[in-house]
């Protein structure tokens, strides 16, 4: 029975202890901070400025002493033209010789400076009030642009319309505009003047910023590894899947869209190589996802099918970092090993308020169906295969033969001709009767029809959306509402979501800050059929490979095609809602205390209903019902410290707790036996107990589930720059987890990072070519914890009954020793920017050595029935190279085209064991993880000669035994390596045969821009991927059990082994029953394809309606755009979309969902 884990139980008392004890230095260290000496007054100073402002000098004293001045900029704006000249002198006397009009309070090494201002006294100051308009090179407005008073922090910023009104107490000066991506302009002005200032763009980013863990960091400044993604790249493609919209936008970041599937069930992300083994339930390699601060559950149902990052409405997405290297990533701890991806949503921001619709809609269809022979093609196959089915039998002199005619299998336990078989009809051996194949007079088997065209059809989806935004300085707001609406291509695979998003920012005072942000959605997926694969990727709902062609789109046979769409009631819910609120306290300049509570819920659930009609054995109908639920509670104090000294010693300091609790619950139950098929839910008339053929059985069954799991975080990063050129960071993090045994509950996980703006060097002034420069390196460790919250647990579950009562039994080891899987990572990088930024190269090398990963070891013996435990047993480790380049073609012309590139290169390999010995059937010492397992293919059998020979215990011949010894390996057949060396051809002879990975991955944009057009191309690529099209090359062996399916190969157009000497496609037609290995089921390294595509994913062409147009029609904006995707595929791949074949196994047996082609037609309107 599991122990309720409190706070103090989860410690321990030392534990406590320790952190009081850490508190304190916390306290002590922040108190230190913000003292200096009690003799501040009588520090000195020497120096000479002239023409200063009173900010300026302030300034010039801070880099003589260690004094901190704190002031309202309003009271210094009157104090400018200040020339003084000071040697040696006391501080305190030289300010108020200096400012008459200023009172300056000294506490500690901090100086309050107010106005000396007598009660009695009312001085009437005068105000000037500046107006004006900011625009950009096209005059369009400019909403957001900062503007300040020259050496003053005194100012405000453009409304939506791009205008502005600033209220001064001088009535001449200079104002400052700024605004990111545009070059700072400054402008002289005077009172009564209506300034019209027009803001050029910026083409270095170098101040650009970019999210990053627990804060945020300028290009500059940035010394880890991460790539990011725009909101201008997510909007106007309509997808439930977001990780579908990432792919080809990020070096190092490979996602296969496996699976088309609406609801997001079918992508597959990996940043930087694959690090784990991947194991069902216990271990995965999905990175961890943050939104807004809080880590959301990241997983397919496997209820609904439905990924819980289909909830997150794209629209709403301000920006997506992906954090790829250790030094990033480290501060996550225990759940970064994986990478990380944040996700930030828009906010509200001050000024006018904006109201934007935006509403698109979509029409999709499958792009190409396979190849396949139809009809009396497909009957004239299976007839011919059912011919030459031949299978050999054994003597009384345990002497094998192989039947030439029907006549020598008369009798025997071998058969020749499938139909034939042995010559022997009874009761218990009766020759086989297969109406498909043998009835073709019969209109009922005499049809050609391509079940593609049913089971497809043209989908549609409508995606709308609204946002309103704005506020004040005290009060800023975005809401949001969502609603999609996606018809799938494949019948019955229907999804539509429905989203609300609330972001409230207030400010109550001025030092205090108040973020409420809430999201809730709500999904259906009612879909029947389909499922997920074995690595949790949907498949088709309707999948017609299996179905002949010969039978008729009518009547039964359709209705038992589709019984599981038009007859089976199915209904498929998911709810969610994430909210994070966060406090924060701004103690002085740069030192700030918040405190967040976020919680992620998500819930799915299921109702299934089967007809009696479904039941051919008892009549009885199915109502199935599940729900599961899982919450993810987190709360975080950090301490946040900015600061400066000397304006050249730059430092940001970190420290944080984290307290995060998950757990999850499921609810299942069956009913049978309805007492109508009208009722699709389990009530209370319905039978609890039901005789069936004499013997009772239950009608009614209930299950539950309840699991959790809680980690404590402590962490910090300390980060510092000299003069912003040479740069260091550090993070360290200590996690805790209830997962583990008590004596490895703990891990520490440190980073470092290292870099050098090598461009700002006195001796790179004579490389004019050269913009900017960098060099960075970092090292640090991360972790993955497992799924299964009690694997290290010795668990107790249900044994057999015994008189009706219920046994326990061990279901699972114990094992105390098992601890995190843990990733060291070395990253080295190099950003350069050449030509006036016109061309911007980020180049990385890594290596990423992952250990402790989990696997079932062997135990000497068995422990409680027990064969195998648990254990950190394997090693893996992934190295590669990314390239990012951005080019600006044109840029100072009227068309302005910009391309990026990326390209990404991993090589993963298993490093060791254990045993020190490869894992069975599984894994390669040196190899990739991810391989292709078949058979090796030596040749055709040519000769008699060339066909191995092995004895048996009484010294009898027998040759090379394929699926069994009376298969024997003949002429015309494929020579099977017998890898085993067992005499027989079996599972136990593939060997891994290439990496299913892809040699290089990546993406290629384009984005042109002239007037109010835009055409933005994204292309994505992946190269080198081994795989082998099974549906094809397979579709022409013959089952066992006489199933016929539609064909794929055309066999008119291919060649079979007849003589020797023959150079055929494929082996002997003897050796096309399914009982043979390595024949007919194309699992043979000769079908291995290097496949390489190359995909237009994404084509976007938009107009914007100048501003003046809108205006005319009460309008802020209006855009129209048309979209593409999927419009184009180039590859070397004999199947249809290499695509969505899983890399997991390299095998396209063409059971996924199919990628779509779709065209969209959109438009935006601003209020």
């Amino acid at each position: 029975m599991k122990k309720n884990q409190s706070f103090y139980y989860f410690y321990g008392k030392k534990n406590l202890l320790k952190i009081m004890r850490l508190l304190f230095i916390l306290m002590t260290m922040t108190s230190m901070t913000i003292s200096a000496s009690s003799f501040s007054q009588e520090q000195r100073v020497t120096l000479d400025v002239k023409n200063v402002g009173a900010m300026e000098l302030f300034k010039q004293i801070q880099k003589e002493t260690n004094l901190f001045f704190v002031y309202n900029d309003a009271d210094l704006v009157s104090f400018n033209n200040i020339s003084v000249s000071a040697k040696d002198e006391a501080v305190e006397i030289l300010l108020k010789r200096t400012f008459s009009g200023l009172d300056f309070l000294f506490e500690g090494n901090v100086i309050i400076v107010k106005p000396s201002v007598a009660k009695d006294e009312k001085k009437e100051v005068k105000k000037f009030v500046i107006k004006g308009k900011v625009i950009d090179e096209k005059k369009q407005p400019l909403p957001g642009v900062t503007i300040r008073l020259d050496s003053t922090t005194v100012g405000c910023s453009t409304d939506a319309a791009g205008l502005f009104s600033l209220t001064l107490p001088v009535s001449k000066g200079k104002l400052i505009f700024s605004f990111v991506g545009f070059k700072q302009e400054v402008k002289t002005f005077k009172a009564g003047d209506e300034l019209i200032v027009m803001l050029k763009e910026e083409v270095s980013d170098l101040d650009e910023v970019t999210v990053i863990a627990y804060g945020e960091r300028n290009k500059k400044e940035l010394i880890s590894s991460v790539s990011s993604v725009k909101a201008k790249d997510l909007e106007e493609v309509p997808s439930a899947s977001l990780e579908n919209l990432l792919q080809g936008h990020m070096a190092g970041v490979e996602v296969n869209n496996v699976s088309g599937a609406p609801g997001g069930g079918g992508s597959r992300v990996a940043i930087r190589g694959y690090n784990t083994l991947m194991v069902k339930g216990i271990s995965e390699n999905t990175p961890l996802y943050v939104v807004d601060g809080v880590p959301v559950n990241s997983f397919t149902s496997p209820l609904t099918g439905t990924n819980t990052l289909a909830e997150i409405d794209p629209m709403t997405i301000e920006s997506v970092e992906v954090l790829k290297d250790a030094a990033s990533a480290a501060i996550y701890g225990s759940r970064a090993s994986n990478g990380v991806i944040l996700i930030t949503t828009k906010h509200g921001k001050a000024g006018q308020a904006t109201f934007q619709a935006n509403a698109s809609y979509s029409w999709t269809w499958y792009p190409e169906t396979p190849l396949q022979i139809q009809g009396n093609g497909e009957r004239k196959w299976w007839l011919e295969a059912a011919k030459h089915v031949v299978l050999g039998y054994f003597d009384s002199n345990n002497q094998l033969h192989l039947p030439n005619s029907p006549e020598e299998a008369i009798g025997t336990t071998g058969f020749y001709d499938y139909f034939w078989h042995n010559g022997i009809s009874n009761a218990l051996s009766a020759p086989p009767l297969n109406r498909l194949l043998q009835d073709s007079l019969n209109p009922f088997y005499n049809n050609s029809t391509n079940w593609w065209k049913y089971a497809f059809h043209t989908g549609k989806t409508l995606n709308a959306n609204l946002q309103a935004s704005g506020g004040t300085e005290r009060v800023k707001y975005m809401v949001g509402l969502g609603w999609y609406n996606e018809k799938g291509i494949n019948v019955g695979s229907d999804f539509s979501r429905a989203n609300l998003i609330s972001n409230l920012n207030l400010t109550p005072r001025k030092n205090l800050t108040f973020d409420i942000r809430l999201a809730m959605s709500y999904s259906d997926m009612s879909m029947a059929s389909g499922g997920l694969g074995s690595h949790n990727i949907s498949y088709m709902t309707v999948n017609p490979k299996s179905t002949s062609t010969m039978l008729g789109a009518e009547g039964e046979v359709y209705d038992k095609i589709f019984e599981n769409l038009n007859d089976v009631s199915e209904k498929k819910y998911n709810y969610n809602i994430r909210s994070n609120i966060r406090l924060a306290y701004k103690i002085l300049e740069g030192l700030d205390f918040s405190a967040s509570l976020g919680v992620d819920y998500t819930q799915s659930q299921v109702n299934r209903f089967e007809p009696s009609t479904m039941d051919f054995n008892n009549g009885l109908s199915v109502s199935y019902g599940q729900m599961q639920g899982s919450v993810l509670l987190q709360t975080e104090e950090l301490l946040h410290y900015n600061f400066s000294l000397k304006e050249r010693h730059n430092f940001d300091w970190l420290l944080g707790f984290s307290y995060t609790r998950e757990a999850s619950n499921s609810l299942k139950g069956k009913g049978k036996g309805a007492p109508s098929n009208y009722i699709h839910y389990v009530t209370s008339v319905m039978p609890t107990l039901k005789e069936i053929d004499g013997v009772m059985n239950a009608m009614q069954s209930f299950n539950s589930d309840f699991k959790e799991k809680i980690m404590v975080s402590y962490f910090g990063r300390v980060a510092y720059n000299l003069d912003r050129k040479y740069l260091i960071e550090l993070t360290l993090r200590r996690d805790g987890s209830s997962v583990f045994g008590k004596d490895v509950r703990w891990a520490t996980f440190p980073s470092v990072a290292l870099g050098w703006n090598f461009s700002d060097e006195a001796f790179m002034e004579n490389f004019w070519w050269l913009s900017h420069g960098k060099i960075r390196g970092s090292w640090g460790s991360s972790g993955q914890v497992f799924l299964d919250p009690y694997l290290a647990q010795g668990v107790i579950g249900e044994g057999d009954s015994f008189l009706g009562v219920a046994g326990l039994v061990p279901a699972q080891m114990e094992n105390r020793n098992l601890t995190w899987e843990k990733s060291d990572q070395y990253d080295l990088g190099l950003d350069v920017d050449l030509f006036d930024y016109r061309l911007k190269l980020k180049m990385d090398y890594y290596f990423k050595y992952t250990k402790s990963l989990l696997w079932q070891v062997d135990l000497p013996g068995t422990v409680y029935f027990h064969k195998n435990l648990w254990d950190n047993a394997l090693e893996i480790s992934n190295e590669g190279v990314e390239l990012e380049a951005q080019l600006d073609i044109l840029r100072e012309t009227a068309v302005k085209w910009r391309m990026r590139f990326n390209v990404s290169r991993n090589w993963n390999r298993l490093e060791k064991t254990n045993t020190g010995m490869d894992v069975d059937q599984k894994y390669v010492i040196g190899r990739s993880a991810n391989e292709l397992r078949v058979f090796r293919n030596l040749g055709t059998v040519q000769s008699d000669s060339e066909v191995p020979i092995y004895y048996d215990t009484k010294g009898n011949p027998k040759p090379l035994g394929d699926g069994g010894m009376a298969q024997p390996t003949r002429l015309g057949m494929n020579l099977i390596d017998d890898l085993n060396g067992d005499g027989i051809i079996s599972e136990d002879d593939k060997y891994f045969a290439g990496s299913t990975l892809p040699i290089a991955h990546g993406g290629i944009a384009h984005e042109i821009k002239w007037k109010g057009f835009d055409l933005n191309l994204l292309f994505n690529y992946s190269l080198g991927r081994k795989m082998i099209n099974v549906f094809r090359k397979g579709s022409l062996m013959f089952e066992s059990s006489g199933k016929t399916g539609a064909i794929f190969e055309d066999y008119r157009n291919v060649s079979f082994w007849e003589k020797p000497g023959d150079n055929a496609d494929y082996p002997i037609m003897s050796s096309v029953y399914s009982y043979y290995y390595g024949q007919y089921d194309a699992l043979i390294d000769s079908n291995i394809e290097k496949v390489n595509f190359l995909r237009l994913k994404q084509l976007t062409l938009g107009y914007n309606l100048p501003a003046a147009w809108a205006k005319r029609i009460h309008l802020q904006g209006l855009r129209v755009f048309f979209t593409g995707e999927n419009l184009f595929l180039w590859t070397n791949y004999s199947g249809l979309d290499p695509e969505n074949v899983d890399v997991m196994e390299g095998l396209d047996k063409m059971t996924n969902y199919p990628s779509a082609r779709k065209v969209t037609l959109g438009l935006t309107l601003k209020f």
